[in-house]
């Protein structure tokens, strides 16, 4: 199972390692570059002096004030991470048993003395484990080097970063609500998992569209029944379900504690991130995620009986 995993990272490190690299990169490069068109601009319109008073105003904030900021900096970027955490979590999975039989690798693979369970199991543990959590570590060191790099330029501007920057800033808590979105955004994602996964083990030729028209075929079959056995025009309970899946897997944060809405409020008199935390905490023990994780173990199950008797597309 080790090789296993292994194999998935040196397979797709661009994905799992790279992108969030990329990602923090960019940020902390959109950052620097923000602050030196906004130095520049400052001086040609003689308004430096007013800049700068300004920055010399922000030891003026109370502590809740500047926690209140560095909470929303947290939030937001972690936000993005899981974001992009599901997007290619999503394409990894569904080309996940259809790229070896594509390239005809999976000849190979099944030499080995590996059943389909393993490489199947293998797949999914990757993708709702260990890339969840190198994602989780990118982020930890974008915050970590965004905080020093705050830090450098207020002492530029004759601020302390100990009472701006390291006091407020809750990066403990924030890398522990990234942890818990991580597992929420997992569980509430496992049903889109299994199937993605089926569909890729099943598809001969474009596991996407398999994906993406099948359920929608049975949506759109379902609402025509209703409309005809029961002149219901407004149930559309079949595009909702599917819809809110997908929503809370993209933004985990939005989950309440009831699991039945979508709801993210930063901000002085928001949620702080022990709010947060608490919220998906709470959406994790909801009856829909026992649902899910039902839905997934019977397409899962499924994937591997097929991968066993199909070798080629």
């Amino acid at each position: 199972m080790k090789a296993l995993i292994r194999r998935e990272f040196w397979e797709h490190r661009g994905a799992f390692i790279k992108a969030p690299i990329i990602i923090s990169i960019v940020l902390l490069v959109i950052a620097i570059v923000g602050y030196i068109i906004g130095l520049v601009f400052a001086n040609k319109t003689g308004s430096a002096e007013i800049v700068h008073k300004g920055i010399n105003e922000l030891h003026n904030l109370s502590e809740k004030q500047l926690s209140t900021f560095w909470d929303v900096q947290l939030i937001s970027t972690s936000t993005l991470f899981l974001f992009v955490l599901f997007i290619v979590l999503f394409f990894f999975i569904l080309g996940s048993l259809f790229d070896d039989r594509k390239d005809g690798s999976i000849q190979f693979w099944k030499s080995l003395p590996i059943s389909d369970s393993e490489t199947v199991l293998s797949k999914l543990i990757t993708a709702m484990i260990f890339v969840p959590l190198v994602f989780t570590a990118v982020f930890a060191a974008y915050m970590l080097a965004n905080m020093v790099l705050t830090s450098i330029l207020l002492m530029f501007h004759g601020q302390n970063p100990w009472t701006l920057v390291w006091v407020p800033a809750s990066i403990v808590k924030g890398i522990l609500t990234m942890l818990i979105g991580a597992l929420t955004q997992m569980l509430w994602a496992m049903p889109i998992y299994g199937w993605l996964m089926f569909s890729s083990s099943w598809s001969k030729r474009r596991p996407f569209l398999f994906a993406i028209f099948i359920p929608l075929l049975v949506a759109v079959s379902w609402y025509f029944l209703n409309v005809v056995t029961r002149m219901n025009f407004v149930q559309v309970e079949m595009f909702k379900w599917p819809a809110k899946f997908f929503m809370f897997s993209a933004l985990p944060y939005g989950t309440n504690a009831g699991g039945s809405g979508f709801q993210i409020n930063l901000g002085e008199g928001g949620m702080s991130l022990i709010d947060i935390a608490s919220n998906l905490k709470g959406s994790i023990m909801h009856m829909e995620i026992i649902y899910g994780i039902i839905f997934s173990a019977v397409f899962i199950a499924l994937s591997i009986w097929v991968r066993r008797y199909r070798n080629t597309t």
